[in-house]
């Protein structure tokens, strides 16, 4: 079992000199909606997804990264399902310097032997629109039962050390993100839990420790599970030692309140591995309720680890809306995380990012 919180003197902590970054995502849309409403600060980057395979295949919009094969800008925003994507225009549009990437990896082998090369070498004209930093998160959640093609760890080393000997040979604005998935419902899926570390591409490849946040630090499944699940706040301190251990910093890569909807405020069941039939269940809450099941820990998780965390990516789509997300909920219920459709919570969060993020001045 894995505390939250590890104090420093428990491991050989290192000094971070890393400012607090904010960054809001994932698709266009609902980035628009975040900065056109004016409801909350204003971030230090934006999100945005890539496919590395398809990043030259027009058929399936260029991998979302909005330019064509002699790196030329386009219009389409293309999508899997979860909203547009182009990032280009997420770089770009919005006066905003920094950008966060979630680069899928696939066919890992070919990929291994150079097989696309070409495909990498794309991501030059992307890098180059980019005024800041680009958080580079490479085969994001290699540990989520939902990426297949990561399973192997000693393959997805490798190509993520493909990846990124190749990256640096095009720009000199990249970081390299490492992210788990600190998945409780990931150790259901699999039946029982893996070490983190075996998927680990060494510090020379990774300036960022990161993982993935949706529930409440203490969750466990409330239906019968054959193999009871480490809990949210367990996971997170795997790559919480982690950093701490190495000198890294965290970035919290993907932060939503998976099961609420801030419009209606209600919450639902997620999946019938965790709680029951997905979408069901449907409880009315009020904003102070949701306020203290899902952002008052996550604020108290950022301000418990300050010494390593140092980033938070927060999602704020209509993830109802969406094909991939929506019903019938093949991927689990999740909701709408949209702040400007919620006043009460907007004005909670606004307030804790800001004073999350002045706590480093």
């Amino acid at each position: 079992m894995f505390p939250l919180v590890i104090a420093a003197s428990d491991v050989a902590a290192q000094t971070i000199e890393q400012p607090p970054v904010f960054i809001v995502g994932q698709d266009l849309d609902s980035i628009r909606g975040y900065l056109g409403s004016g409801c909350c600060p204003r971030p230090d980057g934006l999100t945005a997804y890539l496919s590395l395979r398809n990043l030259r295949s027009e058929v399936h919009g260029y991998g979302g990264i909005g330019v064509d094969l002699d790196g030329k800008p386009i219009a389409l925003e293309h999508s899997w399902g979860a909203g547009g994507v182009n990032a280009y225009k997420t770089a770009t549009e919005f006066g905003i310097d920094n950008l966060a990437a979630g680069l899928v990896l696939n066919d890992l082998q070919a990929l291994i032997a150079g097989g696309y090369d070409a495909n990498v070498d794309q991501l030059r004209h992307l890098f180059a629109a980019v005024k800041g930093s680009v958080h580079l998160r490479i085969g994001y959640e290699f540990d989520g039962a939902w990426n297949g093609d990561y399973r192997n760890p000693a393959r997805y080393v490798a190509a993520y050390r493909h990846v990124a000997d190749r990256v640096r040979r095009l720009a000199d604005n990249v970081e390299f993100v490492w992210q788990a998935s600190a998945s409780p419902i990931d150790d259901v899926l699999d039946g029982g839990h893996e070490d983190i570390e075996r998927w680990y591409p060494g510090d020379d490849y990774v300036d960022w420790l990161a993982f993935s946040w949706f529930m409440h630090p203490e969750a466990r499944p409330s239906v019968p599970v054959d193999h009871p699940p480490h809990t949210p706040r367990e996971l997170a301190g795997e790559v919480l030692a982690m950093a701490r251990r190495t000198g890294k910093p965290v970035m919290i890569a993907e932060a939503s309140p998976q099961g609420f909807d801030l419009a209606l405020s209600t919450r639902r069941f997620l999946s019938p591995v965790w709680d029951g039939p997905a979408g069901e269940g449907i409880e009315a809450m009020t904003a102070e309720e949701i306020w203290e099941a899902w952002y008052e820990p996550l604020f108290l998780l950022m301000d418990e680890n300050r010494d390593v965390v140092r980033a938070l990516a927060y999602i704020n789509c209509n993830w109802d809306a969406q094909a991939m997300w929506g019903p019938p909920y093949p991927s689990g219920y999740w909701g709408d995380s949209r702040l400007e459709r919620n006043a009460a919570l907007a004005e909670r969060f606004a307030r804790a990012v800001t004073a999350w993020k002045s706590s480093f001045e």
